[in-house]
């Protein structure tokens, strides 16, 4: 009998750890981040400006969710959404898919535009590649829906983004370099990159400091003429676990 009792004994902590190994195994990765910056700019056609970045990054697993807002004192809002899922294939190699959609409102002049875009990329821990599409849509804000007027569509236009990080995209600190034809907050039909230089560090456990630099030449629809626009931004980051 007290064999049979050890023998039960045993079994049940061995479904039991079997169990828990199996709960263990089925937990998924979580966090946020949280990203407010300050930023002062100038362009040819909006001379000086001051604005607010708002970004928020859900993590989970192998997907991200990112929410962004603009608001310029020129009376320019933007807000999109990002979601990028992606697939280890090597040793720190990730293949990505991207999908956004984005909308920028132009309230002095009444009009706006949405986007749509879809890419995909491969990262490794200090390099990134990315190329993609989008379709983009002008118009005017109250324009009659039946009505044709005022309203321009962009069908396809190619987007690319190369970037180079100096410490390795998961260091506490790094330095980093971004060629890209769009930004978060922009999506224009050019060729030219907007080159961008950040730097960001980790001073806290959750805490962290970042700073970016953007230059953008001047001209649209692959037109260029001279220095068209600088932006710089400055914030900090907060991880939600």
């Amino acid at each position: 009998m007290r064999g049979k009792k050890r023998h039960i004994f045993l079994l049940v902590l061995l479904l039991s750890a079997m169990f828990l190994k199996a709960q263990e195994e089925q937990k998924h990765s979580i966090s946020a981040d949280v990203t407010a910056m300050g930023l002062v700019g100038y362009s040819h056609t909006l001379r000086w400006y001051e604005g607010a970045d708002l970004k928020g990054v859900f993590h989970y697993d192998n997907t991200d969710i990112a929410l962004n807002f603009e608001a310029l004192t020129k009376n320019i809002y933007s807000i999109g959404m990002t979601v990028r899922p992606s697939f280890k294939v090597c040793n720190n190699g990730f293949v990505f898919l991207d999908g956004t959609m984005h909308s920028r409102i132009y309230r002095n002049y009444k009009t706006f535009e949405f986007v749509y875009a879809g890419s995909a990329g491969f990262r490794m821990l200090h390099f990134s590649i990315q190329a993609g599409v989008f379709s983009k849509t002008i118009d005017a804000i109250g324009r009659d829906w039946h009505s044709v007027e005022n309203s321009i569509t962009e069908p396809f236009n190619v987007l690319y983004n190369v970037t180079v990080s100096v410490m390795g995209f998961d260091n506490p600190w790094d330095i980093y370099l971004i060629g890209a034809n769009y930004t978060d907050f922009e999506y224009e039909r050019i060729w030219e990159p907007i080159c961008t230089l950040g730097g960001r560090c980790d001073f806290k456990q959750k805490w962290g400091f970042v700073a970016e630099g953007t230059l953008k030449a001047a001209g649209m629809f692959h037109g260029t003429a001279k220095f068209y626009s600088a932006v710089l931004r400055v914030g900090v980051k907060y991880r939600i676990k």
